[in-house]
């Protein structure tokens, strides 16, 4: 990850993170709750609350009744207390959302670009967007936390440039931190597609009792993301999940890719841009492709799930959720674990559950966590 040139927005004491890390987590929860999970003192819960609440940081929730007693008013994050940004780099187009404190995306729009448009002007008319969006919302400045960037590629080793896919090539020099800087009043944050997305999609809280999770992203290229006992899994160098070294081995030529995919099927005669139009199998192109993918990534899969006993694989990036399902059917990696006489069940394989706004998502989380120390 690249991290940002400018300070972060709001900074909390660590009570304070803890307690609304906590409040995230659990949703709506009463003080004494906090108390147990938290292990904080009772009288520190009740100050740390108090200016909490004095902040609009936190709000009471819905008063609950149980018992002769005093209702429980528990206490929940304040939606409208901060927002942040997301931006995605996708195939010849950008995404561009807007969430709020609670993680819910608020809105989010679509850019289309040439991907070999000058750096500048692309961040220009990023720039423009995001004006946009604050004058819509009326957002104030001071509680925006920042912009999170979901970018393909790993950072290099000086951890100031990320070596970018080949069409975006002449991004790969740049100090991306410093670039963005200079058009963005906030802290940016800046990091591979496929770490945005496994944070976006354990974070959307729709798999419930998962703590290790694997992404398999299938877009520009073909690339993974981890999340180890509840936290994102980056490696020695950073660059944990650069499952695309796979394929230097093997051969670039067997990596199954969507670009590739729609260069195979605009060659076919089949005008498709937009990876969400792809057809299913009846089109003999997206068949083959199928049949391709299954078999160079059911042995990806299996070292995969050998190596990490994942509770999940979930497969997205620029994948749409058929595609991903008729990979899974293809590989059909639940009968063959069957043969190993394991006493227990492979790890659930499924499209993502977020959908295409995943990475946008992703990105937008960022600034949340990084604010509260997650």
């Amino acid at each position: 990850m690249l991290h940002p040139i400018k300070p972060v927005q709001l900074e909390l004491t660590p009570g304070q993170k803890k307690l609304l890390a906590t409040c995230r987590q659990q949703g709506s929860v009463p003080r004494a709750k906090i108390v147990e999970l938290t292990g904080l003192r009772s009288g520190s819960v009740t100050s740390i609350s108090k200016e909490l609440l004095a902040m609009n940081m936190i709000k009471e929730g819905a008063r609950v009744r149980i018992g002769r007693g005093q209702p429980i008013i528990p206490l929940e994050l304040n939606p409208y207390a901060a927002f942040s940004f997301g931006i995605a780099f996708h195939i010849q187009r950008i995404d561009i959302g807007l969430a709020n404190f609670c993680g819910e995306l608020v809105d989010m729009i679509s850019l289309q670009y040439q991907e070999d448009s000058p750096i500048d002007e692309v961040l220009a008319n990023i720039q423009a967007e995001i004006r946009n969006l604050v004058d819509k919302h009326k957002l104030q400045h001071a509680r925006i936390l920042g912009i999170g960037v979901s970018m393909p590629g790993p950072a290099k080793g000086d951890r100031k440039c990320v070596h970018t896919i080949e069409a975006l090539s002449h991004w790969r020099n740049e100090p991306l931190a410093e670039q963005f800087g200079k058009y963005f009043d906030w802290p940016v944050w800046i990091d591979n597609d496929c770490n945005a997305a496994v944070v976006g999609e354990y974070y959307s809280g729709r798999w419930p009792d998962v703590k290790n999770m694997v992404l398999l992203e299938l877009g520009h290229g073909v690339g993974g993301g981890a999340i180890v006992n509840g936290k994102l899994y980056r490696g020695s160098r950073q660059n944990a999940g650069e499952i695309g070294t796979y394929f230097s081995v093997i051969g670039e030529e067997k990596k199954p890719t969507i670009r590739g995919l729609l260069k195979q099927l605009n060659d076919a005669g089949y005008p498709i841009k937009d990876p969400n139009n792809i057809p299913d199998c009846t089109n003999p192109v997206v068949k083959a492709w199928v049949e391709h993918a299954a078999q160079q990534l059911k042995p990806l899969i299996m070292l995969t799930v050998g190596w990490l006993d994942p509770d999940c694989v979930v497969i997205a990036g620029e994948c749409p959720a058929h595609l991903s399902q008729l990979l899974i059917n293809e590989m059909d990696l639940a009968t063959q674990w069957a043969t190993f006489e394991r006493d227990y069940p492979i790890a659930r394989l499924s499209p993502t559950k977020v959908g295409t706004s995943l990475n946008t998502y992703g990105a937008c989380m960022y600034p949340v966590f990084r604010t509260l120390g997650i």
